[in-house]
């Protein structure tokens, strides 16, 4: 038999809820999985989430590309990642993930009362780059060393501009990228 289709949302807002046996075994787990979520919904909207030992709720509205292709890539690379951390193999998520089509903005709002109710505690949503810390970086890295008109051809050869530091992501760990 076939199984049920997911509902898609008018607005583009789910409440979306993950389920395993043990999802988080440290805070670094949930770090982890905070920074895919920053990653993987950098297009759509987070509005808030919750992280228990044995369940993710969040509140979230889809990128461009649709809920669905937007959560297989973040419970991929998390899984992978947590599998590999604790050398074990096999399914981290016990299903799919489910998903409930939000309407409204009061159903929003109802979602996220639910979710802090149940753990106590809501995280708000990583908040996105703005273009004034964007400004900051780029006035840092272009620093270059004047060269006078009237300097000798050696001098300036001596005066290159500093390489570039590696990017965060080159540092980061391949199951994250």
């Amino acid at each position: 038999m076939a199984r049920e289709a997911r509902k898609l949302s008018s607005t583009g807002m789910y409440f979306i809820q993950l389920k395993g046996e043990c999802l988080f075994k440290n805070d670094s787990d949930k770090t982890v999985f905070e920074e895919l979520l920053k990653k993987y919904f950098a297009q759509g909207e987070v509005y808030g989430y919750s992280l228990s030992e044995t369940e993710i709720a969040m509140v979230v509205k889809e990128a461009p590309n649709g809920i669905s292709m937007t959560m297989k890539p973040l419970t991929t690379s998390y899984a992978r990642y947590f599998n590999r951390t604790y050398e074990i193999s096999g399914k981290l998520f016990s299903d799919r993930f489910k998903s409930v089509p939000i309407e409204s903005v009061e159903e929003k709002e109802e979602f996220l009362k639910n979710i802090s109710a149940k753990t106590g505690k809501i995280q708000k949503a990583p908040q996105k780059k703005t273009a004034a810390k964007t400004e900051k970086k780029s006035d840092g890295d272009n620093k270059k060393t004047p060269v006078k008109k009237s300097e000798p051809i050696a001098e300036k050869k001596e005066a290159e501009p500093e390489k570039p530091k590696r990017s965060a992501r080159k540092n980061m760990p391949s199951y994250l990228l």
